[in-house]
């Protein structure tokens, strides 16, 4: 009896406490980075893990570190390049595959499927392989351009099957209405379609950047000398540099700043909405 009363116990706290258990997991780790950001580096630029007077000077210094500066910079290149066209492929590829029969639907989605599902190692040495083979020998060095080219790669088929839902779920008539009234296959494209799927491509678009930010394994194979973000972190040996966890307590904060305005928001519309049903009802 008094076991069962035991495990009754616990398992009423877990029912009651279980969410906010699994947010201290997820985020006592963030808020130890953002803390840790606040200890002085040592002479070889590492961060101190000992906690003492908290200091803004790796705040200061972040953006006089060379290797910082020239990965961030590069990254945000990447990123301006890659996500427009990774974009445009995958929206066109999106419109091909709704207009194509079943067969070539199921098939190109299970290709999308499939490249995201392979292990980035894997997808790495392809792209090696293939980059030795075809545009290395015509002149070109590993470096931005293959690492474009890799990043293209393996980041369409994610704008593919986050764009292709919304799109199934249009209604023909509204592109044979856009014909009947004079508009060319552009503009409809553009003044039909592109806002019809403009939820679905801002989705898109955060997925692209966030997968080319992180990218390690595949941009570490093909890129040379050429050093990304993701690269230059995890690049780092001997110990953890002051500027990787002052950039990330600053990607950590951003991202928080970000939830809670769109929390904000989100709440905003609620309780507008909300207010606009009871107004009507009283009306």
């Amino acid at each position: 009896m008094t076991n069962n009363s035991f495990w009754t116990k616990i398992f009423s706290f877990l029912k009651k406490w279980y969410i906010f258990i699994i947010l201290a997991i997820i985020y006592i780790p963030l808020i130890l980075v953002v803390l840790i950001s606040f200890n002085p580096a040592t002479n070889r630029g590492n961060i101190s893990l000992n906690f003492g007077v908290p200091t803004f000077v790796n705040y200061i210094t972040l953006w006089s570190d060379d290797i910082f500066v020239n990965g961030l910079l590069n990254t945000l290149l990447l990123c301006a390049i890659i996500t427009p066209i990774s974009l445009l492929i995958g929206i066109i590829a999106s419109y091909g595959i709704w207009k194509s029969n079943v067969v070539i639907k199921s098939f190109v989605m299970n290709a999308s499927r499939l490249s995201i599902i392979n292990p980035d190692a894997i997808t790495g040495i392809s792209l090696l392989i293939l980059f030795s083979s075809t545009i290395i020998p015509m002149g070109f060095n590993f470096g931005f351009f293959t690492v474009v080219l890799a990043h293209i790669s393996f980041c369409t088929p994610y704008v593919i099957i986050t764009v292709y839902p919304k799109m199934i779920k249009m209604n023909p008539n509204l592109i044979m209405a856009s014909y009947d009234l004079g508009a060319g296959k552009f503009r409809t494209f553009r003044k039909v379609i592109i806002p019809y799927l403009a939820p679905s491509i801002l989705s898109a678009t955060a997925i692209v950047i966030a997968m080319s930010w992180d990218d390690f394994v595949i941009t570490n194979l093909i890129n040379g000398s050429w050093q990304t973000i993701g690269t230059a972190i995890y690049m780092t040996r001997k110990g953890i540099k002051a500027w990787v966890i002052t950039f990330g307590a600053i990607m950590i904060l951003i991202t928080i700043l970000v939830i809670m305005i769109l929390s904000i928001i989100k709440l905003k519309r609620t309780h507008f909405n909300k207010n606009k049903k009871l107004n009507r009802r009283s009306v």
